[in-house]
């Protein structure tokens, strides 16, 4: 039983190995103008599927102000003010896009392929929502999703350490040898870490490079780097 395990530990990682050979644009688009949002305590995820939509939820609240002034105080210029309080806004907020993620249509109209609820957001339709809504680029910014090989990890974290470096956040799947399990926002980083938004806690971790590479994160019980969604150099039309 020990023999095959291995052996599938070392199926999967060649896998992921040959999906991250694939040629990645190194261009990055410019982030919005505004100042970056400090973001308050407490933004937890509502249930244990919802990772990757608080993350959605947080990108945009980082980008958008008026939208993170809603969230935080119900209230935005030209609407009435929303009564419920800061906490179910937040989680109604991120239920409503879990449901739009997991459509076999993207927030654009365009064909994806569907994803039950029950197994969190994939990391296209997470893509997808972030070309829709622009997170921290401008809406319409193509998003990609990055393989991050187990031999060549290096590379990935400077990949998500220089987008984080111009201002852009960085959803990041972990989890552990087998399966990526869970989503963090990166949301700043430098050569030597990472500080990610965790939804679990619903405040900041921080990832060194030391512990990206040698696959020993430890991020809401994960350990592994598995994928990240990088937008890419162009801008989609």
């Amino acid at each position: 039983m020990r023999l095959l395990e291995h052996l599938w530990v070392l199926a999967v990682d060649l896998v992921r190995a040959a999906v991250a050979r694939r040629p990645h644009q190194a261009g990055v688009p410019a982030p919005l103008a505004a100042p970056r949002l400090e973001l308050p305590a407490g933004l937890v995820q509502p249930d244990r599927t919802t990772c990757g939509s608080a993350c959605l939820v947080v990108a945009r609240m980082i980008g958008d102000r008026d939208y993170a002034t809603w969230l935080e105080s119900g209230e935005v210029a030209g609407r009435t003010r929303d009564p419920r309080p800061r906490r179910r806004r937040f989680a109604d907020e991120v239920l409503a896009t879990h449901v739009r993620t997991n459509r076999w249509y993207a927030a654009s109209g365009a064909p994806q392929v569907g994803w039950p609820r029950a197994l969190g957001t994939a990391p296209w339709a997470l893509a997808h929502e972030l070309t829709a809504t622009g997170g921290t680029s401008a809406p319409g910014t193509r998003h990609r999703v990055r393989t991050v090989s187990p031999r060549r990890r290096g590379e990935a974290y400077d990949a998500v350490a220089c987008a984080a470096a111009l201002g852009h956040v960085v959803p990041l799947y972990v989890g552990n040898r087998l399966l990526p399990r869970h989503v963090v926002l990166v949301v700043g980083g430098d050569d030597a870490a990472l500080t990610a938004y965790d939804p679990a806690s619903g405040g900041h971790v921080t990832i060194t490079r030391d512990s990206f590479e040698r696959g020993g994160l430890r991020v809401a019980g994960w350990s592994e780097p598995w994928l990240a969604v990088l937008p890419a150099g162009r801008t989609a039309h």
